[in-house]
Parts: structure tokens; C-alpha cells; sequence
């Protein structure tokens, strides 16, 4: 990963995009902030899946630490056929009215779980619900704990290729998510006054007609600086940005697994550089949304 200048920058200060046990990362919401701040993280944001219950444990370490907690989270949605996350930033997550509009999403994260690893019994490869439970611990249960599952199962020999061969979108276990569009998601945000940017957009088969559709709905981002973003890539997504007037947003997408002995998929908390200023960018948009909803 190199920065606008072609350096190469060993750590980043900041990290939008992160995971806890509250969806499907491995740590707690407080071990996360603590591995942060001790790898030089100074500004967090803390994305679980479809679910802010982590948050006010989040940000009670981060002021203990002297970080900057950016509420976050990340919502599933889907596109043409095809699955488009969201990342909210700055929300006013407590509000009552969200936390209801999020339930669904949640209970089915748990339903969806569950008939995968029915699926893979069907397959030949069963895993205990019992122990995908347990992996999960009290976070919402999600794909990494069924793959952890098979693996611990002898059926794979890591992470990755739990996904690849089984519960990747597509594979012969995997099951649809509830259906969400991004244009609601994005909807959303801006109603609880937060802003929106599009999670690992090269994910999508046509990035530009993917990104041209969710800017004409008003998403305010989107993930440039993201694992695996050569330098390229990420002149591509800046390009795109500029042109529909979007903030380049970024983050290591920390989860905690282990992704097999030759993987850097799971990058830790700052591996991937993301310059100072994006954040500034995204507070700002935030307080001119606030500042709009209180005329």
C-alpha cells in the first residue's frame, strides 16, 4: 500500500473499518481499542455488522486511551443481485428508532446462520450449531464462526478456504441475507445523522455503474485505501471519487482470524494507511447534516 507521495507508510493513525465479537470479529469491543491504540491507532471507528451494541463499550476505552471513537457500522445490502455493504459513520445510534429498524437485519443474521450450517450437514461437512454458537461468544453470529467451526471440523484447512469452497456468496452452503437495499441503507444513515460510504467496492463486478447509482442516492463515501488496494486500485476509486464528489474513506477490515499461514487478508488495526484529513472530511459532512435536520 503506498500514499499519494509513493512512500510507503508503516502504520496508519487512522482505521475506519473495523470488527468485534458484537458481529463477527474476535475480539471484545474493548480489546479491539486497546489493539488499536497499542499498534499507534489514534482514530477508530468501531463497524460491526447490522448492530451498534458494542459501541458504548467502545467508546467509554477510547476516552479511558485518549482516542477518538467514531460511532460506526456496517450494513448488508444488495444490488442487481449483488451483496453492497455500507459503512455509517457518526450515527445517532441510540435512538430508539434505529435500534428498531436494525432488529430484523440482526434476527436474521442468527436464522441465516443456522440454515448454513444445516446446508453443510446436507454437504457431507456438519459443524455443531452448538459450536458455532460458542465462537460467536455474545456477538451476532456470522459467517467467520461457521468457517472457524469447519476448520476446528478437520473439513478445511483455514479460514480462507472455508469460504472459497463452501460459504463464500454463491457457495453450495451459502444462504441469501435478508434483502436491503443500499439506497435505503444510505436512506438511513442520513435520517440518524450519519454519512455513508461504500465498504470494499471492487467487491462489486461493475464498480462504476455501482458507484454512479449509489451517488445519485447521495452516499458520501467510499473505501478507497481497503487490504489488498494496490496503488492503482486506489488511483481508480480516488478518480472515481472526485469525480461524483465522494470522500475517500478507509479502513483494515479487522476481524481477528486467521486467514491460513500464507494470507494478509486480515490485516491488524492501522496496516492499511489512511490519510488524517478523510476523517475531518466525514465530520464535517456529519455536522452539516445534523446542522440541516435541527432548521
Amino acid at each position: 500500500m503506498t500514499s499519494r507521495n509513493g512512500t510507503r507508510p508503516r502504520r496508519s493513525v487512522v482505521d475506519l473499518h473495523t470488527h468485534t465479537t458484537v458481529s463477527d470479529g474476535r475480539l471484545s469491543p474493548e480489546e479491539l481499542v486497546r489493539h488499536a491504540h497499542a499498534g499507534g491507532v489514534r482514530c477508530l471507528a468501531v463497524t460491526d455488522h447490522d448492530n451498534t451494541d458494542g459501541l458504548p463499550a467502545a467508546q467509554a476505552e477510547a476516552a479511558r486511551l485518549g482516542m477518538d471513537l467514531i460511532p460506526g457500522i456496517e450494513l448488508s445490502t444488495e444490488l442487481h443481485g449483488q451483496s453492497v455493504h455500507i459503512l455509517g459513520y457518526f450515527l445517532r445510534y441510540q435512538e430508539p428508532s434505529f435500534q428498531e429498524w436494525l432488529l430484523p437485519m440482526r434476527d436474521d443474521r442468527v436464522s441465516r446462520a443456522r440454515r448454513m450450517v444445516e446446508r453443510l450437514a446436507e454437504l457431507g461437512y456438519p459443524v455443531a450449531w452448538e459450536r458455532v454458537l460458542e465462537i460467536a461468544g455474545a456477538g451476532s453470529v456470522g459467517r467467520p464462526h461457521i468457517a472457524q467451526a469447519l476448520l476446528e471440523a478437520g473439513h478445511v484447512g483455514s479460514i480462507t478456504e472455508a469460504f472459497d469452497r463452501f460459504i463464500a456468496d454463491g457457495g453450495p452452503a451459502y444462504v441469501e441475507r435478508m434483502k436491503l437495499s443500499p439506497q435505503e441503507a444510505i436512506a438511513q444513515v442520513h435520517r440518524f445523522g450519519g454519512v455513508a460510504a461504500v465498504a470494499h467496492p471492487c467487491d462489486f463486478p461493475d464498480v462504476e455503474r455501482m458507484v454512479a447509482e449509489l451517488a445519485a442516492a447521495g452516499v458520501d463515501g467510499i473505501e478507497t485505501y481497503y487490504q489488498g488496494y494496490g496503488p492503482q486500485r486506489i488511483e481508480f476509486l480516488l478518480a472515481l471519487a472526485r469525480h461524483y464528489h465522494l470522500i475517500p474513506t478507509g479502513g483494515s477490515d479487522y476481524h481477528g482470524f486467521p486467514m491460513g499461514a500464507a494470507s494478509t487478508v486480515d490485516n491488524d488495526p492501522g496496516a492499511v494507511y489512511v490519510p488524517a484529513e478523510v476523517v475531518e472530511r466525514l465530520r464535517d459532512r456529519a455536522g452539516r447534516y445534523r446542522l440541516r435536520a435541527s432548521r
